[in-house]
């Protein structure tokens, strides 16, 4: 960002948050006459019947639901206000922990430096969201820095210090790791700095991408980094997705042989290696996982293996790590038979998953992704059709049947589901919706007195003050929640 000031830094910023408040706007459907046409938002309703409410009185209008993966909240204080610092980074565990003065959760803390603007404001802008990616909750500009609070868990290790004995276990952690490039790929961006080190362990064998940084800050390479590059790069050294994909070759195979394929030590030798050498592959491993490894490594970019063949590959077939029938059958009935939920609901339910993302997240996920036939990042009421056909039955009720499901899901009426809306309703909410999770979530979103308000929605979702009064009138008839109510709203989701 060269040389700026602090003062030019902050303008950057906001203007970088005036554009993405911008494109929110231009994303909403258009605009209605209501009794508050002086009040101006940015969001507005649907003039649809579908989402119940929690009074008797009905409302002649409901609201189309929008944001809602806006979860990541942008203050200017100090992060001192809400957490309190309880362990600096160590070499076992390089990562600063913080813990919430209300809630004592705890949660892991990254700084970075005003000239670092562009990282803020990129987090901002894309609110990155995938089970597989670490979850961001606030951003705290203080004088000197910016602070990002993200999630943390009881075990979390680097995957490079972590053995795995099986193939069968290295396909599951792969898997992920192919999955979540592809939702970044999907969202028209690349990483480029790819290693082992990128990654975590969140428990025994869930993963994290945690490097978030070189998504939007794209730097010379380390050393280290440059084992991890495709021959290209030395001519090209552009950010491609086939460079990203040459990186997860390395990965796997450090992985698969606990080893790198290059042995030199300075940087001009590391490159002839990777120029010119041929990669061996030891028939320590199974010959499926060194085809696999041979299309990853391929070489030409041209011919190298495509992210969506990754994992249709004989290898992962071989070693059986995706979804059974079963679960897939459960989900979609599950969406069938899960309670609507009225727009207030939706917002908070999706703040809790955010917030206390239970074990089977990946496998929602996961049942999402089969449900995705052209892998587009969402799935259309045609899709939903063709997967209740398989997987539950075939018959003249069926595109009714469908047709009900996607209404009710399909929360921003945009004739698509995302995984956003689908979570709200593939979740088992009864394992969720406990006492100490309605507890901690609403002193995580209450005011200081007490109260669940629409400013402190709309300061979560990024949204308009207004666009939230109108929605806790419209269903409870006040302009706040308080414990009880916030308690018998979340409760009738079961």
């Amino acid at each position: 960002m060269g040389s700026c000031s602090s003062q030019e830094m902050k303008k950057i910023l906001k203007l970088k948050l005036q554009e993405t408040k911008q494109k929110q706007s231009q994303s909403t459907t258009p605009n209605r006459s209501t009794t508050q046409q002086n009040v101006a938002r940015s969001n507005t309703r649907c003039n649809t019947q579908n989402i119940p409410q929690i009074v008797n009185v009905q409302s002649m209008n409901t609201f189309c639901l929008q944001n809602i993966n806006q979860s990541i909240v942008y203050r200017s204080t100090n992060f001192s206000t809400f957490y309190s610092l309880l362990k600096k980074e160590e070499k076992d565990f390089p990562f600063t922990t913080i813990q919430h003065n209300n809630t004592g959760i705890l949660r892991i803390i990254k700084s970075y430096k005003l000239t670092e603007v562009k990282y803020v404001a990129s987090l901002l802008n894309y609110q990155l969201h995938h089970p597989n990616l670490i979850q961001q909750y606030e951003i705290y500009e203080e004088q000197q820095k910016y602070h990002v609070a993200e999630e943390n868990n009881k075990e979390i290790v680097i995957l490079n210090s972590k053995m795995f004995i099986t193939e069968q276990d290295i396909a599951f952690i792969f898997n992920q790791i192919v999955e979540v490039i592809d939702y970044i790929h999907h969202q028209q961006l690349t990483h480029g700095h790819l290693t082992i080190d990128s990654f975590a362990l969140f428990g025994e064998k869930y993963i994290k991408l945690y490097d978030l940084f070189h998504l939007f800050m794209k730097k010379k390479p380390s050393f280290e980094e440059t084992h991890y590059l495709p021959p290209e790069y030395f001519e090209f050294q552009q950010y491609t997705e086939e460079r990203d994909i040459w990186s997860l070759g390395i990965i796997l195979y450090q992985l698969l042989y606990r080893t790198s394929p290059y042995d030199s030590t300075t940087l001009n030798k590391l490159r002839i290696e990777i120029l010119i050498s041929e990669i061996q592959f030891e028939q320590s491993i199974s010959d499926e996982a060194i085809s696999l490894l041979k299309q990853l490594l391929e070489k030409n970019p041209k011919k190298r293996i495509k992210l969506i063949e990754i994992t249709k590959h004989p290898w992962f077939l071989k070693q059986q790590v995706f979804l059974r029938e079963e679960q897939v059958r459960e989900t979609l009935l599950r969406l069938r038979k899960s309670k609507k939920l009225n727009i207030l609901q939706a917002y908070i339910l999706k703040f809790i998953i955010n917030n206390y993302r239970p074990d089977k997240l990946r496998d929602i996920y996961s049942v999402f992704r089969s449900l995705d036939l052209d892998n587009d990042g969402f799935f259309s009421l045609s899709e939903l059709q063709a997967s209740y056909k398989e997987f539950i039955l075939d018959s003249d009720k069926t595109k009714s049947i469908c047709m009900n499901i996607f209404t009710k899901v399909d929360m921003d009426k945009d004739s698509k589901i995302t995984f956003a809306e689908f979570i709200l309703y593939a979740i088992q909410r009864k394992t969720l919706i406990q006492e100490e999770v309605l507890d901690t979530s609403f002193k995580l979103l209450k005011n200081k007195k007490n109260f669940i308000t629409a400013e402190s929605l709309a300061a979560q979702f990024s949204l308009e003050k207004e666009y939230f009064t109108e929605i806790l009138m419209d269903i409870l008839k006040k302009d706040y929640l308080a414990y009880n109510n916030f308690k018998d709203l979340m409760l009738e989701i079961i």
